[in-house]
């Protein structure tokens, strides 16, 4: 059969029935392994909402836009509603523009001569100029920061989580409605949100075993 040449079953000594082949043993470890990673980035992510009382979010670059791989919701009603796997544009948020401050000189201006960098809020930076500016600071400073530029009256900080060896390969962030926290009060965060990429960076080291 297709599936025993593949490799996914395997006939039985006996000859009546199959098996289990190796590629469907594999299959079903690795899919385990990855539960348990993202259970773990999990729990990380829900540590850092339940101590600060908002949203967190994990993310990677992808493109001109953020896709979010996990994210653990703040316990208020009204929250801010996006699934794993949603996608937010880079330009206007904070993960974005982390992530985009830290690629290559030649590979950001190629990035932002494509990226549409349209205008949600009053505050969306839409001048390429003006945000290479902004980009440089958070540079310096390892902190991304969207002040209501994706939502008016929301606020976000970000840090970069870099995989074992160093490579950056995402961020998490806290975002939460101005009347709650401010962006410098959301910044008091950002030791507990360093020491959690820590730990999220850990677990993609895990993914390779």
């Amino acid at each position: 059969t297709l599936l025993d040449d593949l490799g996914f079953v395997e006939r039985e000594p006996s000859g009546r029935g199959y098996a289990e082949g190796p590629r469907l043993i594999k299959l079903a470890l690795n899919t385990l392994s990855a539960s348990a990673t993202r259970a773990m980035r999990r729990a990380v992510l829900r540590a850092i909402s339940e101590e600060v009382g908002e949203t967190c979010n994990l993310g990677v670059l992808f493109g001109g836009e953020v896709l979010y791989i996990d994210r653990v919701e703040a316990k208020w009603p009204l929250g801010l509603r996006f699934e794993a796997g949603s996608r937010v544009p880079a330009h206007c948020t904070a993960i974005g523009k982390l992530l985009l401050s830290m690629l290559p000189e030649d590979e950001l201006a190629a990035r932002l001569r494509t990226m549409p960098l349209t205008r949600y809020t009053a505050n969306t930076i839409t001048d390429a100029d003006r945000l290479l500016d902004s980009l440089d600071g958070i540079r310096e400073e390892g902190v991304g920061t969207d002040d209501q530029e994706f939502m008016s009256g929301v606020v976000c900080v970000a840090v970069p989580v870099a995989a074992p060896g160093g490579r950056v390969i995402g961020g998490i962030a806290v975002s939460a409605p101005e009347a709650r926290m401010t962006l410098e009060q959301a910044r008091g965060f950002v030791p507990l949100m360093r020491r959690a990429a820590r730990k999220v960076g850990e677990t993609f080291k895990l993914d390779k075993n």
